[in-house]
């Protein structure tokens, strides 16, 4: 209908790209110094801070009518910072003073306003634009486990113990809420990942082939500037310049052509979903939502088709 597919030859210029590199690698997701975004390595509590905070990767950006506005930025201990940054931030901050603080039965046993203030920037405010949807998350996340007498814990000891952890893992993680909603499992990979590369290892992972693309609105929007995703419709691809609100049925169309133009990305260039990931999370800075593309400084310059004006699906999900 509205003709979207994946570009194969520029699929196969960019693994070839990426696995000539030699500088794609995954990240860790780790801080070594106070007052960074991660928690620090080997202690109490940064297993259940992952498990939390990776089911609130969404939704950072806000709208005006029926066009996106902006992306979410808060100023927190001094700095500001953009949503996911945020989030994690404020997840680690909380974790700091508090090594309990996102066990299960704790974030059951807060009120609603106690919840908030996890979140509360400098100036005192929820800055999160969906603020609603985490609350109801963090409800559903906290009985799912309190409910079963279950720790995130069990559920990684029962993942590492299985043939296939990693697709053990992502299979447990269906049923969780906060990582349920997604038939994509973009935040369930996000958090594999995390616990694959985190200096802790938390999971090892013996089947790489059960891995997943990550596929959020940045992957989204490099996909469709750079070429690997083609939307041949005129009308849909105004829309999508215009910055407009996109129905579900659109949304998804372009995801999936996403989730499979990434797929076959890790196949050619012999890469995890976590070093693709990085490589295209970094490269939000170099193609970012608000100011023009920094094309000189892009080191996929060379092969990118530069549909600068075009920018991911506008969507409201708790998914990403």
């Amino acid at each position: 209908m509205y003709n979207i597919a994946q570009d194969e030859a520029q699929i196969a210029s960019f693994a070839a790209h990426l696995k000539n590199a030699g500088d794609v690698q995954p990240f860790d997701f780790c801080s070594r110094s106070e007052g960074c975004i991660y928690p620090e390595r080997g202690r109490p509590g940064v297993l259940e801070t992952f498990f939390f905070a990776c089911a609130h990767q969404f939704g950072f950006w806000t709208l005006a009518g029926n066009r996106w506005d902006k992306p979410m930025v808060a100023r927190l201990d001094g700095r500001d910072l953009k949503g996911s940054d945020f989030l994690f931030r404020a997840c680690t901050r909380a974790w700091q003073a508090d090594p309990a603080a996102f066990l299960p039965a704790t974030l059951a046993g807060r009120s609603n306003a106690e919840l908030g203030e996890l979140f509360r920037d400098d100036a005192g405010a929820i800055p999160l634009p969906m603020w609603p949807e985490h609350l109801a998350l963090i409800r559903g996340y906290a009985q799912w486990f309190v409910s079963r007498n279950q720790e995130p814990a069990d559920v990684l000891r029962r993942a590492a113990a299985a043939p296939k952890p990693l697709y053990a893992l992502l299979t447990a993680l269906a049923e969780i809420p906060g990582y349920a909603e997604d038939p994509l499992q973009k935040k369930a990979m996000l958090l594999a990942i995390v616990l694959e590369n985190r200096p802790e290892h938390f999971l090892k992972v013996s089947d790489p082939e059960s891995a997943v693309p990550i596929i959020d609105y940045h992957l989204q929007r490099s996909a469709l500037r750079t070429g690997l995703v083609r939307v041949g419709d005129p009308a849909l691809r105004n829309r999508l310049e215009a910055r407009e609100i996109l129905s579900q049925a659109e949304e998804e169309l372009i995801r999936a052509a996403t989730y499979e133009a990434i797929e076959k990305l890790m196949a050619r260039s012999g890469l995890s979903a976590a070093a693709v990931d990085w490589f295209f999370f970094q490269n939000r800075t170099r193609c970012p939502e608000t100011t023009e593309p920094d094309c000189p400084a892009c080191p996929v310059r060379a092969i990118c088709a530069r549909k600068t004006r075009l920018f991911q699906p506008v969507f409201r999900t708790t998914a990403y």
